[in-house]
């Protein structure tokens, strides 16, 4: 990365850029690894791929351009996987909304907004059990224990 220089709009003289101060280069590298820890901190917690995408884009001047640029295919392939989609729908519905996982397998086939994810509830199903064994750290889904009858 080039540190040294900043890019500086002075249309009236015609100078475009100048030297960094000392204080400007130490002000910058804090910034971005700050930036950098946060988004660390993102994907260890959650393997978030738009974390991991952000860092990519952080780090592309470091790295030669074909790295970079089959990075970003395989993880921009990732992201617009419908299954992958589906997976998340019923995810969600499971652990943030208190669904069983046939209700989450339902609640995914309505609420699906993705066009190129939609489907029924076999369709959300299949989709869960083809990503389930990829997915790390994530437990596996156990049936909820039985809800106290009401009186």
């Amino acid at each position: 990365m080039i540190w040294g220089r900043k890019l500086v709009i002075d249309a009236e003289n015609r100078r475009y850029e100048r030297n960094l101060t000392v204080d400007e280069a130490r002000a910058m590298a804090t910034d971005i690894n700050a930036r950098m820890a946060a988004l660390q901190r993102q994907w260890e917690a959650s393997r978030d791929l738009q974390a991991l995408l952000a860092g990519l884009i952080f780090c592309q001047q470091q790295m030669p351009a074909w790295v970079f640029k089959g990075l970003m295919e395989n993880i921009l392939q990732q992201l617009n996987n419908p299954d992958a989609t589906r997976f998340l729908l019923v995810r969600y519905a499971h652990d943030h909304l208190g669904k069983t996982i046939d209700e989450s397998y339902e609640w995914a086939s309505r609420n699906v907004t993705d066009p190129t994810a939609r489907g029924g509830r076999d369709t959300m199903m299949r989709s869960y059990q083809k990503i389930r064994p990829q997915v790390a750290d994530i437990n596996r889904i156990r049936p909820r224990p039985p809800r106290p009858r009401r009186r």
